[in-house]
């Protein structure tokens, strides 16, 4: 699913045209990139499957080329396959150094970030439901009707996290709270075994009217058997770590139910949407906990997919600081975005 960066030998020399007299004059001007470390510390630490995250890190990237500025976010997961920091830091430092050098095909983060700094076209800016995070445990309650309250109509919910009976417990009093209309998305995070799965279809066929779908389940490798799972139950399973494994091109082919996709994680920005848009009514954008430079490089590709309309995953700003340039709500609108400063979150580093 990661493309190669190699294009942006072309992209970051930028062609300037002018007239000479009589003569036309095609020169290459290399562009001065900088970019600033940050490290963000959540206000409360994200419980997964994984385990408790409590800081952020990445970078924010100033790239400036014929009169243009832009800026673009790398922010790595390497437990999803991306770089890891301290990889795109020590690339960063030499890309600032020569621009002129390719994006390593081991850089996702990096090539996705450069290539939106800059774009070579835009879309027409687009207004988005959004998916509220609720957190992994029995506070999942109160902040589902919290978040109900506030008006979302998607919820997403982290688990895998405590024993399956404590959970299933947790989300028949979630459901019974929950304003009819309203969806649930599971996200296991591939944390569950298939007689896990099996006990969780079961104990799901009495909410099914209230279940999107349940987040990679299974571990990466095991798609088929997530694939029939699904068939046999009537219940949607999506894949998420899977888009960024060793077969995700073969499983964005394949796969016939929802595809959750983190852009910040997948490569130059170009060809992953030439990559989505055939399969676009299936796409579930969702955030790797960026900053606002990185929700604006997101979005952009959100508005150049035709056929989009899932809620997007970006109810992803629970940190301690003013880096997120939005406060959370059930929609993303045209007004908000607008307000949306990267240069100033730049100058907040």
């Amino acid at each position: 699913m990661r493309e190669a960066a190699s294009a942006f030998i072309f992209r970051l020399h930028q062609k300037i045209v002018f007239s000479q007299g009589e003569r036309t004059v095609l020169c290459m001007t290399s562009p001065q990139i900088s970019f600033r470390p940050y490290r963000r510390t959540f206000t409360n630490a994200l419980r997964t499957s994984r385990g408790a995250w409590s800081v952020r890190e990445g970078f924010l990237l100033r790239v400036e080329a014929a009169g243009r500025i832009g800026y673009g976010e790398v922010a790595p997961i390497p437990e999803f396959g991306s770089e890891t920091v301290e990889a795109a830091r020590s690339f960063l430092q030499s890309l600032a150094a020569d621009p002129s050098q390719p994006v390593p095909e081991a850089l996702p983060c990096c090539a996705f970030a450069l290539s939106r700094a800059l774009p070579t076209k835009e879309s027409v800016m687009r207004e988005y439901a959004v998916a509220g995070l609720l957190p992994a445990g029995e506070e999942a309650v109160a902040v589902a009707a919290e978040k109900t309250g506030l008006g979302y109509r998607t919820l997403k919910w982290k688990v895998g996290v405590e024993a399956p009976e404590n959970e299933q417990a947790i989300l028949e009093k979630i459901c019974q709270t929950l304003p009819e209309g309203v969806e649930l998305r599971l996200d296991a995070n591939g944390a569950w075994t298939e007689a896990v799965l099996g006990d969780w279809l079961d104990f799901l066929q009495a909410f099914r009217g209230r279940i999107e779908f349940i987040e990679q389940p299974l571990p990466v490798g095991m798609e088929r058997r997530m694939a029939a799972c699904s068939d046999g139950s009537g219940i949607a399973l999506a894949l998420d770590e899977s888009m960024n494994g060793p077969e995700a091109t073969k499983w964005l082919d394949e796969w016939t139910g929802p595809l959750v996709i983190k852009p910040l994680l997948m490569g130059d920005c170009q060809s992953l949407l030439d990559r989505l848009q055939p399969v676009a009514s299936r796409v579930v954008l969702s955030s790797v906990f960026e900053t606002g430079v990185g929700l604006d490089n997101a979005l952009c590709l959100a508005d150049a997919l035709q056929g989009m309309n899932h809620a997007i995953g970006f109810d992803t700003i629970n940190f301690s600081d003013n880096l997120s340039g939005r406060k959370s709500s059930a929609f993303l609108r045209a007004s908000e975005r607008l307000q949306l400063d990267p240069e100033e979150l730049w100058k907040r580093l």
